[in-house]
């Protein structure tokens, strides 16, 4: 039965916070219900009317709350509950006097309005109302006697009365401290499984997670077959969440050398998902199909990803696509012929850097899909072409905590240009720059010496 009331109200569609307030809104109802009852017949007893009505009220007052409670009307519950003690508390100790010690109980009433709301405004004004009421009564009782005297009554059944309300005050007290030490066990008991099922949940994540980077890491090109294509060249690859969304590519045939890098919509697993299937569709056009020029890989890579995407649905209700730059080398000719989709790229000589401009279109569903273009450039032995994605430059850091931005991006690949470890000059760069902030996206940069 007791376990029914104080579980009054209760819900597991609740916050833990407001079912704990319900709890104790509960128990000092019950209390309230208890002593009522059991205080009425000492005043039927001394024939008094007045401690019967307040007792009547303050009994009546209890079992609203546990009404409004359970119709999950909790504010005006509450509410009445604070009003209800306060008022009962101020009311007895003006008219049986303070010696009874009623009013120390305004301090529970102090102890319950902080337990129970949770605007600051409504706490300290009540606390307020608290201080006023107690030291009211306090002055009260010094300049006037209590309004009604009972003959029956010693000045030692007076005491004993006293004390035994200081006994019941400590005894709720200690209630309320046994309470709140059992909701707080249970609470620890609840936050350490939820705590082991997070460990277990993030331990089962990390690992599937380090599987599918073992997957992408087989889907990229390898570092000896990269080797094997270019005989100089760098890489700065760092995933944000273990898997990435950036992504490189590289073939070779007998006339050409082809490297690509692309940035797909997201991170994490739907960008690693993405990239895959980017790998897939670049290995599946150029190496399959042999198809070589690269503004038509880039339509062939559209087709095969709104194909991917539009087979049960409308290609309208999906964003999904990549930022890719695709780059054909030709040694014999000392020629490269660029295309890209959002992602340019930078042509390094010994005295500038020049910059080559993408379309203004993703590789996937566009409104308005427009064929892609391609340029042709001449090259000198040892320059430098670099393609890369936008992590790099949209870092977050530095001393005043902005992005890293493109101007200092190229001016780093510049000077640095000559440098036969850019991969290590760009990771310490980027690192100092983070700091201990968040990395906020995918890095990719690739470069290859022509």
């Amino acid at each position: 039965m007791i376990h029914r009331i104080l579980n009054n109200g209760i819900s597991v569609n609740n916050t833990v916070s407001l079912n704990r307030k319900l709890r104790v809104s509960n128990l000092i109802t019950l209390i309230i219900a208890v002593v009522m009852l059991a205080y009425t017949p000492m005043y039927v007893l001394y024939k008094q009317p007045a401690g019967i009505v307040l007792n009547s009220l303050y009994f009546s007052s209890s079992i609203l709350t546990f009404i409004l409670i359970h119709q999950k009307k909790k504010i005006p519950a509450f509410v009445l509950l604070v009003c209800a003690s306060m008022l009962y508390f101020v009311a007895s100790s003006i008219v049986y006097g303070a010696k009874v010690n009623l009013h120390f109980f305004l301090l529970i009433v102090c102890m319950l309005q902080v337990v129970l709301f949770n605007s600051q405004l409504i706490i300290r004004t009540f606390i307020a109302l608290c201080i006023v009421s107690f030291f009211s009564v306090v002055i009260w009782s010094h300049f006037y006697d209590r309004l009604i005297y009972i003959p029956q009554q010693t000045e030692s059944a007076e005491a004993i009365m006293g004390n035994v309300n200081l006994l019941l005050l400590f005894l709720i007290i200690s209630l309320f401290i046994l309470f709140f030490k059992g909701e707080m066990i249970a609470g620890q008991k609840r936050i350490l499984e939820q705590k082991n099922l997070i460990e277990e949940k993030n331990k089962d994540i990390t690992d599937s997670l380090l599987y599918a980077q073992r997957i992408q890491n087989a889907m990229l090109p390898s570092a000896s077959s990269l080797e094997s294509i270019f005989s100089d060249y760098f890489l700065f690859f760092k995933p944000k969440d273990i898997v990435s969304g950036d992504f490189y590519w590289a073939f070779e045939n007998e006339r050409y050398q082809f490297v690509a890098v692309g940035d797909c919509t997201g991170h994490g697993v739907p960008g690693c998902m993405m990239s895959v299937l980017g790998i897939n569709l670049l290995i599946e056009i150029v190496e399959n199909k042999q198809i070589q020029e690269p503004k038509v890989i880039l339509e062939e890579l559209r087709n095969g990803i709104l194909l991917a995407f539009d087979k049960d649905r409308k290609s309208e209700e999906y964003k999904d696509g990549m930022d890719i730059s695709i780059i054909r080398i030709e040694r014999q000719t000392n020629t490269y012929t660029f295309a890209a989709a959002n992602n340019c790229i930078y042509h390094l000589t010994p005295d500038q850097l020049e910059e080559r401009i993408a379309d203004r279109q993703s590789v996937g569903y566009s409104h308005e899909s427009k064929a892609f273009s391609q340029q042709e450039f001449s090259y000198q032995p040892g320059d430098l072409l670099v393609l890369f994605t936008d992590g790099f430059a949209d870092q977050f850091g530095g001393p005043k905590n902005k992005k890293f931005r493109y101007k200092p991006f190229q001016e780093l690949l510049f000077t640095q240009q000559q440098n036969n470890n850019l991969s290590k000059v760009l990771h310490v760069t980027f690192e100092n720059w983070k700091k201990e902030l968040e990395q906020v996206d995918d890095v990719c940069v690739f470069g290859v010496r022509l």
